[in-house]
């Protein structure tokens, strides 16, 4: 079985102002991945959510990006849905992601990342971090033993 995590490699392109981000998840079952683009300051919305979360029961956020109506005309669908299932608080981080693509190009995955509300802060702290624009690949993880900001790539790696 896979380990649960998240990782996003940033390639610089018309920053501060526009990110280019490949971000991969798996909950150990199911993975996806999407290169996309985005707005910088859509990663600090993101981890400001997700470092307080959850702020209440029932609670959650969700951020998207793009469509999956064809009249809307997107390249991609992403989406991060951070809720809680339970009276509890237990939490989860939804993932979404539809490349839009037509057959046999096609591809899109909908899956959980089940998570306490400490490993949530995390990730979103690390998100804050990874906002600032000064690494290149963020790693998390559900246990927090894999988690990383990688400052530049290494020479003659993908």
């Amino acid at each position: 079985m896979k380990t649960i995590a998240i990782r996003i490699r940033r390639f610089p392109y018309e920053e501060p102002h526009a990110l280019h981000l490949v971000f991969y998840a798996t909950n150990g079952v199911f993975e996806g991945r999407l290169e996309y683009y985005c707005n910088a300051n859509d990663l600090n919305k993101i981890g400001s959510a997700l470092q307080l979360f959850p702020t209440k029961v029932p609670d959650e956020y969700n951020y998207q990006i793009g469509s999956t109506k064809p009249e809307d005309n997107f390249a991609y669908y992403f989406a991060l849905r951070p809720y809680t299932f339970d009276a509890a608080g237990h939490c989860a981080l939804q993932v979404v992601i539809d490349n839009n693509g037509r057959r046999p190009g096609e591809g899109a995955c909908r899956f959980s990342i089940q998570a306490e509300p400490w490993a949530l802060n995390r990730l979103g702290k690390l998100l804050l971090e990874f906002a600032k624009l000064r690494h290149h690949e963020l790693t998390w993880t559900v246990s927090g033993d894999g988690d990383s900001l990688v400052e530049r790539e290494a020479e003659g790696s993908n």
